[in-house]
């Protein structure tokens, strides 16, 4: 396997990841975003996944957790 083949087949399997983990939409009527993977050496698209939007209220806050020492 060549050098740009292994890279090649490396971003799409994440991309595939990436797709699998974000995409969320169920085709209701819930606005959405469209999130696309690109790989920036080759500029193709590896991936594309629509993603809901949810209202502040629904989405839970960040915090910041402090290392354990």
């Amino acid at each position: 396997m060549t050098g740009d083949l292994a890279r090649l087949t490396a971003a799409r399997e994440t991309a595939d990841r990436i797709v699998a983990q974000v995409g969320d939409w169920d085709g209701g009527e819930a606005p959405r975003l469209l999130v696309t993977v690109i790989d920036p050496e080759t500029r193709e698209r590896l991936g594309t996944a629509f993603v809901t939007i949810r209202p502040e209220s629904a989405v839970r806050p960040l915090r910041l957790v402090r290392e354990a020492s």
